[in-house]
């Protein structure tokens, strides 16, 4: 994975998503990829002893408003294309039916994550995020664990799974990660 679909990644696995990468579709004559393919499940929370850990509300907000159903009380299903630049990519319909039938039937929703203005929001009947915003809420999300005061070491245990969320923290805990949003 390049460095924006490890963001993109780091993203939706910290608001909730299991996911897989570079996913293998097989339709039509070209078989090709879906950058991510996630799968959150309905209630789905991270709970440290008493307390759970925060969401990005923008996400939850426009996921619902296009589902037409809450999407934190019900299963969400996500397809995305990543591009490190300002060019905003969906998967094809027919990529969309094959994660579809591949995750039981859960309706898909389909993302770009790409460069822009934009935070999150709906365009056409997909979901755009920019890659900016997703970092910024990582950052702000490991700022609301430092504020919980849990005494957590999941730089050594990210380092196991999932690598590039412990290499986020390594650049944090040496200073050079930090979020403008809160200069």
């Amino acid at each position: 994975m390049n460095l924006a679909e490890k963001l993109a990644a780091s993203y939706l696995r910290l608001n909730g998503f299991l996911f897989l990468d570079q996913f293998t579709v097989f339709t039509g004559r070209q078989h090709n990829h879906i950058d991510l393919v996630g799968l959150r499940a309905a209630n789905s929370k991270e709970v440290i002893g008493q307390t759970t850990l925060p969401v990005d509300e923008k996400l939850f907000s426009v996921l619902t408003e296009i589902r037409g159903e809450c999407a934190k009380t019900t299963t969400v299903a996500i397809a995305a294309e990543v591009r490190t630049n300002t060019n905003r990519d969906l998967p094809c319909s027919d990529h969309l039916g094959y994660a579809t039938h591949f995750l039981g039937g859960t309706l898909v929703t389909p993302m770009a994550f790409f460069e822009g203005q934009h935070q999150v929001v709906i365009n056409d009947e997909a979901i755009d995020v920019s890659l900016s915003h997703a970092g910024h809420w990582l950052v702000e999300r490991f700022e609301a664990m430092d504020r919980l005061e849990l005494n957590l070491t999941k730089e050594g245990s990210w380092n196991l799974s999932e690598p590039f969320l412990a290499e986020l923290l390594c650049l944090r805990k040496l200073g050079m990660l930090s979020n403008p949003r809160n200069a």
